[in-house]
Protein backbone atom coordinates (compact mmCIF):
# COMPACT_ATOMS: atom_id res chain seq x y z
CA UNK A 1 0.00 0.00 0.00
CA UNK A 2 1.11 3.69 -0.86
CA UNK A 3 0.19 6.83 0.27
CA UNK A 4 0.76 10.58 -0.30
CA UNK A 5 1.66 12.20 2.71
CA UNK A 6 1.69 15.85 3.48
CA UNK A 7 4.13 17.25 5.85
CA UNK A 8 2.80 19.48 8.49
CA UNK A 9 4.23 21.27 11.34
CA UNK A 10 4.01 18.55 14.62
CA UNK A 11 3.37 15.46 12.29
CA UNK A 12 2.16 13.72 8.82
CA UNK A 13 -0.93 13.98 7.63
CA UNK A 14 -2.25 11.38 4.93
CA UNK A 15 -3.58 12.64 2.00
CA UNK A 16 -4.56 10.16 -0.35
CA UNK A 17 -3.52 5.83 -0.76
CA UNK A 18 -2.82 4.03 -3.78
CA UNK A 19 -2.39 0.33 -4.41
CA UNK A 20 0.25 -1.21 -5.22
CA UNK A 21 1.77 -5.30 -4.93
CA UNK A 22 4.12 -4.95 -1.88
CA UNK A 23 6.51 -7.56 -2.52
CA UNK A 24 8.17 -8.05 -6.25
CA UNK A 25 10.63 -10.78 -6.91
CA UNK A 26 13.60 -10.87 -8.58
CA UNK A 27 12.70 -10.98 -12.77
CA UNK A 28 14.84 -11.37 -15.69
CA UNK A 29 18.04 -12.47 -14.14
CA UNK A 30 19.90 -14.93 -15.19
CA UNK A 31 22.30 -15.36 -11.72
CA UNK A 32 22.07 -18.91 -10.67
CA UNK A 33 23.56 -20.39 -6.95
CA UNK A 34 26.52 -21.93 -7.87
CA UNK A 35 27.73 -22.76 -4.38
CA UNK A 36 27.30 -26.15 -3.48
CA UNK A 37 26.94 -25.91 0.34
CA UNK A 38 25.18 -22.50 1.52
CA UNK A 39 24.42 -21.49 4.88
CA UNK A 40 20.77 -22.24 3.97
CA UNK A 41 21.77 -26.21 3.03
CA UNK A 42 24.00 -26.15 6.93
CA UNK A 43 20.27 -24.64 8.92
CA UNK A 44 17.98 -26.72 6.85
CA UNK A 45 19.96 -29.58 8.05
CA UNK A 46 19.77 -28.58 11.64
CA UNK A 47 16.89 -27.46 13.92
CA UNK A 48 14.57 -25.25 12.00
CA UNK A 49 13.07 -23.81 15.36
CA UNK A 50 16.42 -22.43 16.38
CA UNK A 51 18.65 -20.21 13.94
CA UNK A 52 19.65 -16.38 13.49
CA UNK A 53 18.82 -13.89 10.73
CA UNK A 54 21.00 -11.77 10.36
CA UNK A 55 20.06 -7.39 9.35
CA UNK A 56 22.07 -5.37 7.97
CA UNK A 57 21.67 -1.63 7.30
CA UNK A 58 22.81 1.57 8.95
CA UNK A 59 21.92 1.68 12.81
CA UNK A 60 24.84 4.87 13.39
CA UNK A 61 25.51 7.95 10.72
CA UNK A 62 23.66 9.88 8.48
CA UNK A 63 20.78 6.73 7.54
CA UNK A 64 20.39 5.26 11.22
CA UNK A 65 16.54 6.69 11.47
CA UNK A 66 16.11 4.21 8.22
CA UNK A 67 18.38 1.22 10.22
CA UNK A 68 17.33 1.50 13.59
CA UNK A 69 13.91 1.28 12.50
CA UNK A 70 14.34 -1.69 9.93
CA UNK A 71 16.50 -3.34 13.00
CA UNK A 72 13.89 -2.82 15.41
CA UNK A 73 10.92 -3.36 13.47
CA UNK A 74 12.68 -6.92 12.35
CA UNK A 75 13.79 -8.06 16.39
CA UNK A 76 10.07 -7.00 17.11
CA UNK A 77 8.56 -8.89 14.62
CA UNK A 78 10.81 -12.53 15.55
CA UNK A 79 9.98 -11.82 19.05
CA UNK A 80 5.84 -12.01 18.38
CA UNK A 81 6.77 -15.03 16.06
CA UNK A 82 8.93 -16.51 18.94
CA UNK A 83 5.95 -16.20 21.32
CA UNK A 84 3.31 -17.65 18.64
CA UNK A 85 5.49 -20.42 17.39
CA UNK A 86 7.48 -21.54 20.53
CA UNK A 87 10.80 -21.19 18.59
CA UNK A 88 14.16 -19.55 19.99
CA UNK A 89 14.74 -17.56 16.01
CA UNK A 90 17.48 -15.00 16.97
CA UNK A 91 18.14 -11.75 15.44
CA UNK A 92 22.09 -10.75 14.38
CA UNK A 93 22.11 -6.79 13.66
CA UNK A 94 24.70 -5.63 12.14
CA UNK A 95 25.52 -1.66 11.60
CA UNK A 96 26.91 -1.41 7.58
CA UNK A 97 26.45 2.86 8.37
CA UNK A 98 25.33 2.90 4.92
CA UNK A 99 28.85 1.87 3.51
CA UNK A 100 28.74 -0.59 0.29
CA UNK A 101 32.13 -1.76 1.86
CA UNK A 102 30.96 -2.58 4.84
CA UNK A 103 27.67 -3.74 4.08
CA UNK A 104 29.73 -6.61 1.70
CA UNK A 105 32.15 -6.92 4.76
CA UNK A 106 28.96 -7.51 7.03
CA UNK A 107 27.46 -10.28 3.94
CA UNK A 108 30.64 -12.42 4.23
CA UNK A 109 30.50 -12.26 7.80
CA UNK A 110 26.81 -13.53 7.97
CA UNK A 111 27.69 -16.13 5.24
CA UNK A 112 29.97 -17.78 6.81
CA UNK A 113 27.98 -18.39 9.79
CA UNK A 114 26.11 -21.79 9.39
CA UNK A 115 23.26 -20.81 11.80
CA UNK A 116 21.99 -17.56 9.45
CA UNK A 117 19.03 -18.76 7.50
CA UNK A 118 18.71 -15.48 5.21
CA UNK A 119 19.61 -11.92 5.69
CA UNK A 120 17.35 -8.80 5.46
CA UNK A 121 18.89 -6.35 4.36
CA UNK A 122 20.18 -3.54 2.73
CA UNK A 123 18.52 -0.84 4.10
CA UNK A 124 19.12 1.82 1.61
CA UNK A 125 19.97 1.28 -2.25
CA UNK A 126 23.25 1.35 -2.84
CA UNK A 127 24.13 -1.69 0.05
CA UNK A 128 21.57 -3.53 -0.75
CA UNK A 129 22.79 -3.74 -4.54
CA UNK A 130 25.90 -4.26 -3.63
CA UNK A 131 25.19 -7.30 -1.45
CA UNK A 132 22.78 -8.74 -3.94
CA UNK A 133 25.20 -8.94 -7.00
CA UNK A 134 27.59 -10.31 -4.16
CA UNK A 135 25.09 -12.84 -2.93
CA UNK A 136 24.88 -14.49 -6.45
CA UNK A 137 27.81 -16.73 -5.71
CA UNK A 138 26.07 -18.16 -2.57
CA UNK A 139 22.30 -18.54 -2.91
CA UNK A 140 21.49 -16.97 0.47
CA UNK A 141 18.14 -15.63 0.71
CA UNK A 142 18.27 -11.97 1.02
CA UNK A 143 15.29 -9.31 1.03
CA UNK A 144 15.80 -5.93 1.35
CA UNK A 145 12.78 -4.22 3.14
CA UNK A 146 13.69 -0.63 1.70
CA UNK A 147 15.94 -0.83 -1.25
CA UNK A 148 14.14 0.30 -4.21
CA UNK A 149 16.28 0.81 -6.65
CA UNK A 150 15.54 -1.35 -9.77
CA UNK A 151 18.83 -3.17 -10.31
CA UNK A 152 18.40 -4.75 -7.03
CA UNK A 153 16.24 -7.36 -7.96
CA UNK A 154 17.86 -7.23 -12.05
CA UNK A 155 20.68 -7.57 -11.54
CA UNK A 156 21.02 -9.86 -8.12
CA UNK A 157 20.34 -13.54 -8.57
CA UNK A 158 16.78 -15.48 -7.77
CA UNK A 159 17.46 -15.11 -4.14
CA UNK A 160 17.28 -11.74 -3.76
CA UNK A 161 13.81 -10.07 -3.11
CA UNK A 162 12.27 -6.54 -2.03
CA UNK A 163 9.22 -5.92 -0.10
CA UNK A 164 9.07 -2.66 -1.23
CA UNK A 165 7.98 -1.03 -4.25
CA UNK A 166 10.77 0.11 -7.31
CA UNK A 167 12.08 3.79 -7.76
CA UNK A 168 10.10 3.72 -11.05
CA UNK A 169 7.06 3.13 -9.60
CA UNK A 170 7.07 5.39 -6.98
CA UNK A 171 8.72 7.46 -9.18
CA UNK A 172 5.88 7.44 -11.70
CA UNK A 173 2.92 7.70 -9.17
CA UNK A 174 4.63 11.19 -7.58
CA UNK A 175 4.63 12.48 -11.73
CA UNK A 176 1.12 11.15 -12.03
CA UNK A 177 0.06 12.65 -8.87
CA UNK A 178 1.87 16.02 -9.48
CA UNK A 179 0.48 16.61 -13.18
CA UNK A 180 -3.22 14.93 -12.64
CA UNK A 181 -4.12 15.87 -9.21
CA UNK A 182 -2.32 19.35 -8.18
CA UNK A 183 -2.46 20.31 -11.67
CA UNK A 184 1.34 21.32 -11.65
CA UNK A 185 3.02 21.41 -15.37
CA UNK A 186 6.76 23.30 -14.63
CA UNK A 187 9.09 21.45 -12.70
CA UNK A 188 12.77 21.65 -11.60
CA UNK A 189 14.68 18.63 -9.77
CA UNK A 190 17.93 18.64 -7.57
CA UNK A 191 19.28 15.74 -7.19
CA UNK A 192 22.42 13.74 -5.55
CA UNK A 193 24.25 12.49 -8.25
CA UNK A 194 26.47 10.18 -6.23
CA UNK A 195 23.38 8.05 -5.38
CA UNK A 196 21.78 5.57 -6.90
CA UNK A 197 18.78 5.95 -4.88
CA UNK A 198 18.52 10.07 -5.39
CA UNK A 199 19.28 9.64 -9.66
CA UNK A 200 17.19 6.52 -9.97
CA UNK A 201 13.73 8.20 -8.91
CA UNK A 202 15.03 11.70 -10.57
CA UNK A 203 14.81 10.19 -14.13
CA UNK A 204 12.53 8.15 -13.90
CA UNK A 205 10.26 11.10 -12.61
CA UNK A 206 11.43 13.13 -15.15
CA UNK A 207 10.19 10.66 -18.25
CA UNK A 208 6.74 10.33 -16.76
CA UNK A 209 6.48 13.81 -15.94
CA UNK A 210 7.56 15.15 -19.29
CA UNK A 211 5.32 11.90 -21.08
CA UNK A 212 1.97 13.35 -19.89
CA UNK A 213 2.82 17.00 -20.82
CA UNK A 214 4.64 18.68 -18.11
CA UNK A 215 8.18 20.12 -18.25
CA UNK A 216 10.92 20.01 -16.50
CA UNK A 217 13.40 23.05 -17.06
CA UNK A 218 15.75 22.14 -14.70
CA UNK A 219 17.59 19.38 -13.50
CA UNK A 220 20.36 20.25 -11.01
CA UNK A 221 22.75 17.86 -9.54
CA UNK A 222 24.78 18.21 -6.02
CA UNK A 223 27.50 15.77 -4.17
CA UNK A 224 26.92 14.10 -1.14
CA UNK A 225 29.51 16.25 0.65
CA UNK A 226 27.53 19.23 -0.44
CA UNK A 227 25.83 21.42 2.42
CA UNK A 228 25.17 24.24 0.50
CA UNK A 229 22.96 24.28 -2.60
CA UNK A 230 22.94 27.88 -3.25
CA UNK A 231 23.79 27.63 -6.42
CA UNK A 232 21.39 25.05 -7.91
CA UNK A 233 18.60 27.12 -6.15
CA UNK A 234 19.30 30.37 -7.53
CA UNK A 235 18.87 29.08 -11.03
CA UNK A 236 15.79 26.89 -9.79
CA UNK A 237 14.52 30.29 -8.33
CA UNK A 238 14.90 31.99 -12.05
CA UNK A 239 12.75 30.07 -13.56
CA UNK A 240 9.63 30.51 -11.45
CA UNK A 241 8.72 26.95 -11.52
CA UNK A 242 4.98 25.39 -10.20
CA UNK A 243 6.83 22.30 -8.53
CA UNK A 244 10.29 21.21 -7.33
CA UNK A 245 11.30 17.82 -7.30
CA UNK A 246 13.32 16.78 -4.11
CA UNK A 247 14.21 13.08 -4.47
CA UNK A 248 16.76 12.18 -1.67
CA UNK A 249 17.11 11.29 1.89
CA UNK A 250 15.43 13.46 4.30
CA UNK A 251 18.49 15.21 5.97
CA UNK A 252 19.35 16.86 2.31
CA UNK A 253 15.80 17.00 1.68
CA UNK A 254 15.52 19.03 4.71
CA UNK A 255 18.71 21.61 4.20
CA UNK A 256 17.16 21.55 0.34
CA UNK A 257 13.61 22.95 1.26
CA UNK A 258 15.45 25.35 4.11
CA UNK A 259 17.92 27.02 2.03
CA UNK A 260 14.68 26.88 -0.85
CA UNK A 261 12.71 28.93 0.95
CA UNK A 262 15.32 31.18 2.25
CA UNK A 263 15.63 32.18 -1.31
CA UNK A 264 11.99 32.85 -2.06
CA UNK A 265 11.13 29.77 -3.50
CA UNK A 266 7.22 29.41 -3.20
CA UNK A 267 6.97 26.28 -5.48
CA UNK A 268 5.30 23.12 -4.17
CA UNK A 269 7.57 20.90 -3.16
CA UNK A 270 7.35 16.91 -3.67
CA UNK A 271 9.39 14.06 -3.11
CA UNK A 272 9.76 10.25 -2.81
CA UNK A 273 10.21 8.04 -0.13
CA UNK A 274 13.32 9.21 1.08
CA UNK A 275 11.80 12.51 2.82
CA UNK A 276 10.20 9.69 5.75
CA UNK A 277 12.50 10.54 8.65
CA UNK A 278 12.36 14.19 7.66
CA UNK A 279 10.59 15.69 10.82
CA UNK A 280 13.50 13.91 12.99
CA UNK A 281 15.83 16.40 12.05
CA UNK A 282 14.11 19.34 11.10
CA UNK A 283 14.37 21.01 14.28
CA UNK A 284 12.38 23.42 16.29
CA UNK A 285 11.56 25.42 13.16
CA UNK A 286 9.65 22.91 10.71
CA UNK A 287 8.44 25.75 8.73
CA UNK A 288 10.42 24.95 5.90
CA UNK A 289 8.68 21.62 5.17
CA UNK A 290 5.12 22.19 5.77
CA UNK A 291 3.26 21.60 2.83
CA UNK A 292 6.00 19.23 1.58
CA UNK A 293 4.09 16.27 -0.04
CA UNK A 294 5.78 12.57 -0.69
CA UNK A 295 4.98 9.11 -1.23
CA UNK A 296 5.62 6.50 1.08
CA UNK A 297 4.82 3.09 1.20
CA UNK A 298 1.74 2.37 3.93
CA UNK A 299 -1.12 3.39 5.19
CA UNK A 300 -1.57 4.19 8.59
CA UNK A 301 -5.36 4.10 8.16
CA UNK A 302 -4.68 -0.21 8.10
CA UNK A 303 -5.81 -1.57 10.85
CA UNK A 304 -2.72 -3.87 10.83
CA UNK A 305 -0.73 -1.31 10.43
CA UNK A 306 -2.11 0.58 13.72
CA UNK A 307 -1.24 -2.40 15.51
CA UNK A 308 2.24 -2.41 14.34
CA UNK A 309 2.74 1.36 15.07
CA UNK A 310 1.32 0.99 18.67
CA UNK A 311 3.45 -2.00 19.36
CA UNK A 312 6.52 0.03 17.97
CA UNK A 313 6.07 3.02 19.90
CA UNK A 314 5.37 1.13 23.50
CA UNK A 315 8.68 -1.05 23.03
CA UNK A 316 11.09 1.63 21.60
CA UNK A 317 9.01 4.59 22.25
CA UNK A 318 9.45 6.23 19.00
CA UNK A 319 7.31 6.49 16.13
CA UNK A 320 8.06 3.37 13.39
CA UNK A 321 8.83 4.66 9.89
CA UNK A 322 8.31 2.88 6.60
CA UNK A 323 10.88 1.15 6.16
CA UNK A 324 10.41 -0.58 9.59
CA UNK A 325 6.67 -1.15 8.42
CA UNK A 326 8.05 -3.00 5.39
CA UNK A 327 11.02 -4.60 7.45
CA UNK A 328 8.40 -6.00 10.44
CA UNK A 329 5.82 -8.08 7.22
Amino acid sequence: MMSFKKLVKGGLAALMALSLAACEASEGSSGKSTSTETTSDYVAAGDLKSYTIGTLGPTTGDYAVYGLAVTNAVKLAVEDYNAAKGTNIKVDVQDSQGDQTQALNIYNKFVSDTKVAGIIGGTVSGESYAIAVQSKDTGVPIITPSGTAANITDEGGPNVFRACYTDPQQAKQVADFTYETLGLKKAAMIYNSDDDYSTGVAEAFKAEFESKGGKVVLSEAFSTSDQDFSSQLTKIAAEDVDVLFVPNYYEKDVQIAKQARNLGIKAQIVGADGWDGATSVAGNDASAIEGVIFINQYSPDMESVQDIMKKYKEKFGTDINSFGINAYD
